[in-house]
């Protein structure tokens, strides 16, 4: 029996079934054998056709020859190149690379760079702005201070009250001095005053009926400045105790604030006056007399300075520093301490005969 093996191939998707065909050759077989042959090859075949019965897939030719056009580069002759006119018509077209494609290093470069430029000159021009915006105003429009001497500008500060002239009525100022000199010109006055303090003393020049006097000590009356007197013996035994009197009367030309002023700080300057000049002589300072003085500074402190005249101003400062050098010395007895307060004395002695003679 004769058996034709079939097999099946697919070609694009399409079946396409090849018959092969044996061929028969003339065999001189048992039949017996050769009927159990043919059934063993019948079976034997069926299982090989059940084996080899599978599609076969062949790869499509067209797709074949797209990707070798791909890789492939055209080649032109030398000579139609150079009988071509024109620019070639074959184009070059780039192959675009897949995937995620990076900055170069020289684009990297540059772009961090004007990042830098930029940042730099973005934060300074911040940094300026900001430094003009916090930044207080020039020297030239610093307000200008105000003086006697230099008005104030109009419209830039307000104006300081100025206090009414009122009538007062002030007493002769009697005290005890030690003098040390009497000068025809202030230069000379001022020169002597040098040389006083410039050995540890207080001292000062006023000027008086068109005469400079020197003096070197203060106190409530002549007898009280002995103490101070005896100070001077060994470095000006030439000075001596003396009784000046600054006049008073009736003035109409005197501030309201300078007529208050003046009646609380008068009184206190005698007590210190007093007070100071006798430490020299007693190297204490009396209890009961500094409790009343502890009281009457109090009120002192409370006088309002802003319209208060210059040189009125001036006698009620030194006033408060005379009494703190006082208590310190009063707590400590340090007579260095005591020449301090006699200093701030002087000072406001001077400075009320300044203010008296402009009241005139």
């Amino acid at each position: 029996m004769d058996k034709h093996n079939q097999i099946s191939i697919k070609i694009n998707g399409k079946e396409s079934k090849v018959k092969k065909e044996e061929k028969e050759t003339p065999k001189i077989v048992d039949t017996e054998k050769t009927s159990n042959l043919v059934e063993n090859d019948e079976v034997a075949a069926a299982q090989e056709e059940e084996e080899n019965d599978f599609s076969w897939v062949l790869p499509d030719e067209s797709l074949k020859s797209d990707s070798k056009m791909e890789k492939e580069i055209p080649v032109i002759p030398i000579e139609d190149l150079r009988n071509s006119k024109g620019p070639s018509k074959l184009q070059y077209i780039p192959r675009k690379k897949k995937g995620f494609q990076l900055f170069s290093v020289k684009q990297l470069a540059v772009s961090i760079v004007l990042a830098i430029i930029l940042g730099t000159g973005f934060g300074a021009m911040i940094l300026k702005v900001v430094k003009d915006v916090n930044a207080g105003p020039v020297a030239n429009d610093a307000p200008t201070e105000v003086t006697d001497d230099n008005p104030q500008p109009a419209g830039k500060q307000e104006d300081k009250p100025v206090s009414s002239p009122v009538a007062i009525e002030l007493e002769t100022l009697s005290t005890g001095v030690v003098q040390g000199g009497r000068f025809t010109t202030a230069e000379n006055a001022n020169t002597t005053v040098s040389e006083i303090k410039g050995k540890g003393f207080a001292a000062t020049a006023v000027e008086m009926d068109g005469a400079f006097f020197v003096i070197a000590g203060i106190g409530a009356e002549q007898g009280s400045v002995s103490g101070i007197k005896t100070k001077y013996e060994e470095a000006f035994p030439e000075f001596f105790p003396k009784t000046f009197e600054v006049p008073g009367g009736s003035y109409s030309n005197a501030g309201k604030a300078d007529s208050e002023a003046i009646n609380v700080d008068l009184p206190v300057f005698k007590e210190l006056a007093a007070l100071s000049s006798q430490a020299f002589g007693t190297g204490a300072i009396d209890n009961g007399q500094w409790e009343s003085l502890s009281k009457q500074i109090a009120t002192v402190k409370d006088i309002k300075t802003d319209n208060l005249h210059a040189k009125l101003n001036e006698f009620h400062t030194n006033i408060q520093s005379a009494f703190t050098q006082l208590q310190e010395y009063k707590n400590g007895n340090d007579q260095k301490v005591l020449w301090q307060s006699q200093q701030s004395l002087l000072n406001a002695y001077q400075a009320y005969t300044v203010w008296i003679s402009e009241l005139n």
